[in-house]
């Protein structure tokens, strides 16, 4: 027997992240952790894959998640999880990039997107002259992205992960008005390069 959507609901509840981070730290429960690292981990390796390289990244999020293990009932929780969650995240990733001596000079050229037949893959319904096309301006989209400076990167890749502008400046610790620039300055970089380009 199915049940109707609205049903599923009722026994399936979703539980914000405040939630799950509070009774993580107040019964030591894995499975509250464990819902807690199904929502934010594939958004926050995406981050610091765009950041760093992919050995790194895998690194920072192990990192980042012993670290919000660790949390003791004592230490104050953030009241939006998923930017107290990316500030640790960044700030793992910085000491890291520090420690490693690349803070502000890595490329991230090797890297890449995707391989070309997994770009191929998903255009599979277009001319094959069009799924060429779509694949390098994928690879130059990727490619400015990667050139923007670290904290124009940064913002750009925030905002793609649904972050506002105050979350933003909450999470970097910068001013509004820092972010609105760093964002302008990286948009009007990826666009003179895209029209350059074509």
């Amino acid at each position: 027997m199915k049940l109707p959507s609205m049903v599923k609901g009722w026994f399936n509840p979703t539980i914000s992240p405040e939630i799950l981070i509070t009774r993580y730290i107040a019964t030591s429960k894995d499975k509250y952790f464990t819902l807690l690292v199904k929502q934010f981990n594939q958004p926050i390796y995406h981050y610091l894959l765009s950041q760093s390289d992919k050995e790194t990244a895998e690194d920072i999020i192990q990192s980042m998640w012993l670290k919000v293990m660790n949390i003791k009932a004592s230490h104050p929780v953030h009241s939006n999880v998923k930017s107290w969650l990316f500030t640790i995240a960044r700030n793992t990733l910085i000491d890291e990039l520090r420690r490693q001596n690349r803070w502000q000079t890595q490329s991230l050229d090797e890297q890449g997107a995707a391989t070309d037949i997994q770009l191929l893959s998903q255009t599979n319904n277009h001319s094959l002259e069009q799924q060429f096309e779509y694949i390098d301006r994928l690879a130059l989209f990727n490619r400015a992205i990667t050139l923007l400076p670290f904290y124009q990167r940064e913002a750009f890749i925030f905002q793609q992960e649904g972050f506002s502008l105050e979350q933003i400046a909450e999470l970097t610790g910068e001013s509004f008005e820092t972010i609105k620039s760093r964002l302008r300055y990286a948009r009007t970089y990826i666009k003179n390069l895209l029209e350059d380009k074509s």
